[in-house]
C-alpha cells in the first residue's frame, strides 16, 4: 500500500473523461531521454533515470492517467514537468494539486454547491454517542487515575452529553465525579498488569 500521485487532465483524477491517451503517453516516453519503457512491468510502464532517492523510480499509465507510488520530491518535479507538456496537472490521492519545486500541495476549495450541501447536512440531527459501559458497578472498590482508592456511589451513563459520569467516595469522605470516557478508573484487584 502507498500514496499515489497522478498526472491527470480531470478535475478529480478518479473521475472519467478527459483522458490522457495511452498513445500520447507512449509518444511522450519515446521523446524524453530520461524515460525508458520497461515492458516486462506492463505495456505503459516507464522507468525514470533522474536523480531520485526512490530506488527504480517509475511512472505508469492506467485508465487515462499517469501515476506513480510514494514519489520523492525529484520525481514529483519530473511529474510536474511532464504534466505541463501534456496540458495536465499532478494530483494526489486526496485531490491535492502539486506544483513542484518543494511547494506544499494545494487542496481544492469546495465549490459553492458543496459548501451549501455541507451546511444543510450540518443542520440535521446529530446521531447520539453510544452509551459508555464502565467496567465497574455501584459499590465496587476502584482506583482512579491518580491511583487513589474509592467506592463507586453513582453511575450515570447519560450525563455529560452521553460521555457518562461516575461519582466516587474516597476514604477521606470526599466525593468526586469523573467522566466515564476518560477516567481510567480500574476495579481494585482487576487492574491491568502494566499498572502493577
Amino acid at each position: 500500500m502507498g500514496y499515489d500521485l497522478h498526472i491527470t487532465r480531470r478535475k478529480d483524477w478518479s473521475g472519467t473523461g478527459n483522458d490522457i491517451a495511452a498513445e500520447e503517453w507512449l509518444a511522450y516516453v519515446k521523446k524524453d531521454p530520461e524515460l525508458l519503457l520497461s515492458r516486462e512491468n506492463g505495456a505503459h510502464f516507464a522507468l525514470w533515470n533522474g536523480k531520485s532517492e526512490v530506488p527504480d523510480p517509475w511512472l505508469d499509465w492506467s485508465e487515462g492517467n499517469i501515476y506513480t507510488k510514494n514519489p520523492d520530491q525529484a520525481l514529483i518535479d519530473k511529474m510536474v514537468a511532464i504534466a505541463r507538456e501534456l496540458r495536465a496537472e499532478v494530483q494526489g490521492d486526496d485531490g491535492e494539486i502539486y506544483r513542484g519545486g518543494g511547494e506544499s500541495p494545494e487542496y481544492p476549495k469546495p465549490s459553492f454547491r458543496d459548501r451549501v450541501l455541507r451546511w444543510i447536512s450540518a443542520l440535521g440531527p446529530v446521531k447520539p454517542l453510544p452509551l459508555v459501559q464502565p467496567a465497574f458497578s455501584v459499590g465496587d472498590r476502584v482506583r482512579d487515575v491518580l491511583r487513589r482508592e474509592a467506592t463507586v456511589i453513582e453511575i450515570d451513563p447519560h450525563a455529560n452529553h452521553r460521555l457518562g459520569s461516575a461519582k466516587l467516595r474516597y476514604d477521606d469522605g470526599k466525593v468526586i465525579a469523573w467522566a466515564l470516557v476518560s477516567s481510567h478508573i480500574d476495579v481494585v484487584g482487576k487492574e491491568s498488569k502494566k499498572d502493577s
